[in-house]
């Protein structure tokens, strides 16, 4: 039997490439190396999964290429993940354009998608470990201990990101087979770890922060939200957000800077104003423990070692005390030497380049009737629901374009 299509990936992006094409009436083979299919999806949204946003834009995303890769988005918007989950009977529910399954529960996206697979007869073949694939003029012949022929190939693998859940980078081999470059893969939506004494003092801090990443003292990128302060390094979804941008500067062997301020809502002049009223009313107590009244104790501790004012009375803090320790609380300077690993990373950044992509239909430019879909390709997005949101959209042109 020579199947149709066959896709190697069983996530989110070759599921929805395979429901697409059986829908279209084309007989489809989805290939796994993992035990069961869809294992990422269960993790996504802290088990919730955040299935698309409706605040969607090209800059919420990042690619090594200048091609236009939002237009593969474009043909499959949010307005249009929603409707498929719908279709599938899986409705949604939207909070602040954040978009999740109604139950909240990443099992139900995998579920819909699995049953539909199961409802259109797509035969899957888990545990799957490709040796080889080889084409001739007709076929893909996709080789483990048996093998598997079909019309035309979807490459949907994933990265390298948690390879527990089955991403083990094995897709970029494949492409490299092809003769497909590979941007360097690294992790993105990850931890920063920190060479700083002061870290392991704060470990176990959360706090709402801005944090901005610096290199040769000019701005790189920011972001705000909950951060997460722990003994190697800083963490939390405004770290996540930069941290790709800081590891591509780390492996290029520049040193970057992360400044962080604490009250990102209020100005120098009103963070002084608020100060002087808090050690007013505390002359005869150390600045330290005033200080807990605005900032955990751990944080303040920090603070007023960082500005030199550890062992101050509030009633003796003048002028340069006073710019130094607002310095510290706007600008507060962490040394990120790495990230963590891939097995902390959400998703990668890098993959197989765009520049050899036909973002039309993401069929191969070096090999007919080959496809690409999902985070195996060089687009990585922030967090909110953007990365699987380009792992739906890609997988359905793939899954659309492969019936032509």
């Amino acid at each position: 039997m020579i199947y149709d299509i066959a896709i190697v990936g069983a996530g989110a992006a070759g599921m929805t490439a395979a429901i697409t094409a059986a829908r279209n009436g084309k007989k489809v083979c989805v290939i796994e190396h993992s035990d069961r299919v869809g294992k990422k999806i269960l993790s996504t949204g802290n088990g919730k999964c955040n299935i698309t946003n409706l605040d969607m834009a090209g800059s919420f995303f990042n690619s090594s290429s200048d091609k236009d890769f939002f237009r593969v988005i474009e043909k499959f918007a949010p307005v249009d993940i929603i409707s498929f989950f719908e279709s599938l009977g899986l409705f949604t529910k939207g909070k602040n354009g954040y978009i999740y399954p109604a139950g909240e529960q990443a099992s139900a996206v995998l579920n819909a998608l699995r049953n539909e697979m199961i409802r259109l007869e797509i035969d899957v073949f888990t545990e799957f470990e490709i040796h080889n694939i080889t084409r001739n003029e007709k076929y893909f012949e996709i080789c483990d201990k048996s093998a598997l022929k079909a019309y035309k190939l979807i490459i949907a693998t994933g990265g390298k990101a948690a390879p527990k859940t089955g991403s083990d980078g094995s897709g970029y081999e494949l492409a490299g087979k092809f003769g497909h470059s590979i941007i360097p893969v690294i992790p993105a939506l990850v931890q920063l770890k920190c060479s700083d004494g002061f870290c392991k003092s704060l470990h176990g801090v959360r706090c709402t922060a801005k944090v901005m990443a610096y290199v040769d003292n000019e701005l790189v990128c920011a972001a705000d939200g909950e951060l997460q302060l722990v003994d190697y390094g800083i963490s939390g979804i405004p770290v996540f957000q930069i941290s790709r941008h800081v590891k591509r500067t780390i492996d290029a062997g520049k040193k970057p800077y992360v400044l962080i301020d604490f009250v990102p809502d209020i100005s120098e002049d009103e963070l002084k104003c608020r100060l002087n009223m808090i050690f007013s009313v505390n002359d005869n107590i150390s600045v330290n423990e005033a200080l807990c009244g605005l900032f955990n104790k751990k944080l303040s501790d920090a603070l007023c070692r960082e500005a030199g004012i550890n062992s101050l009375e509030c009633k003796d803090m003048y002028g340069k005390s006073y710019r130094s320790l607002i310095r510290c609380i706007k600008k507060f300077c962490f040394h990120p030497v790495d990230t963590n690993s891939f097995d902390n990373a959400q998703v990668c950044a890098g993959g197989v380049s765009l520049d050899e992509i036909d973002l039309d239909t993401m069929e191969s430019k070096l090999v007919n009737n080959l496809y690409f879909a999902g985070e195996i390709l060089d687009v990585d997005g922030i967090c909110g629901g953007y990365n699987l949101t380009w792992a739906f959209a890609s997988g359905h042109l793939a899954g659309l374009s492969a019936c032509k």
